[in-house]
């Protein structure tokens, strides 16, 4: 996914809510302490989630805000070149225009709250469904789902949740209400949707001018752990590094096994004890 614009709110000096346009190539000038690196550093409490060069904290919620009873920091971003498909309810595979996850120039809005600094909570921004029949299908589970399919509804499986909510969302394609609205992406969290999006995310690093140029320094290191990081999204390279794993795991059964059979052959009492096997709880 490409990063489009960054959104804060009520993050240091932004009390207001500010809509910053990211390209290819984008360079921030003004004065000092005018809010350039503010801007920086918001993307990395965005991207890196406190892992990373900066970690959020009560100083951070604008002084103004507080005063004004507001205490929520507000971090949030915008993406194209979304991913083709996408896999919530365990096997479904769907996309995020037919779940209606979108917002009106369809993109990806992801909106991060802090309330008073603390954790975040994840939304999605999105154009989606109000009709009363129709909305809030992604909170509901399948067997409540299927209850509202009708005999007027064409739903071709009624076996996978993806399909049905398509089915009804057609149905009632002529009279959806599309409103934006912010979708709490932590109640759909049966679904794993923003660990699904997370693989997709681009990865960022934060460099600063005042950095200790240390081996050790986190400027210096993350560099090595992003690209890990990224070379591990290669699906292709994870499945091998698992058949690996097994074979591994295979082999060491296998020794395991011949010595068992050794220790039979000298102490049968002795090769009772091992477990080759998973540790389980044995019932007397």
């Amino acid at each position: 996914m490409q990063l489009d614009q960054v959104i804060i709110e009520n993050f240091r000096s932004y009390k207001n809510r500010i809509t910053v346009d990211i390209n290819d190539l984008t360079v921030f000038v003004g004065k000092n302490d005018i809010g350039k690196s503010t801007i920086l550093e918001a993307l990395d409490i965005f991207f890196n989630e406190g892992k990373g060069s900066i970690k959020i904290d009560k100083d951070d919620v604008n002084k103004q805000a507080i005063l004004e009873g507001n205490t929520d920091i507000i971090i949030g971003a915008v993406f194209s070149n979304l991913p083709a498909s996408l896999t919530i309810d365990t096997t479904n595979s769907t996309t995020l225009t037919d779940e209606y996850l979108l917002n009106k120039e369809d993109k990806l809005e992801i909106i991060k709250k802090f309330p008073n600094a603390g954790k975040e909570k994840v939304f999605v921004k999105a154009n989606h469904p109000m009709n009363p029949n129709c909305s809030d299908l992604l909170l509901k589970k399948i067997s409540e789902l299927k209850k509202l399919l009708t005999d007027e509804i064409l739903c071709e499986d009624k076996t996978r949740s993806a399909i049905i909510r398509k089915a009804i969302w057609d149905h009632y394609s002529d009279n959806l209400d599309l409103q934006e609205i912010e979708i709490e992406l932590g109640k759909l969290d049966e679904k794993n949707i923003w660990d699904q999006l997370k693989t997709y995310l681009p990865l960022y690093a934060l460099f600063q001018s005042d950095r200790k140029n240390s081996d050790g320094d986190n400027e210096i290191q993350d560099p090595m752990k992003l690209a890990v990081q990224e070379i591990l999204k290669d699906q292709s390279l994870t499945d091998s590094l698992n058949q690996v794993a097994q074979k591994v795991e295979e082999k060491l059964q296998e020794v395991a096994g011949n010595t068992l059979e050794k220790l039979k052959e000298m102490n049968p009492e002795v090769a009772d004890k091992p477990n080759t096997g998973n540790s389980k709880s044995r019932k007397s």
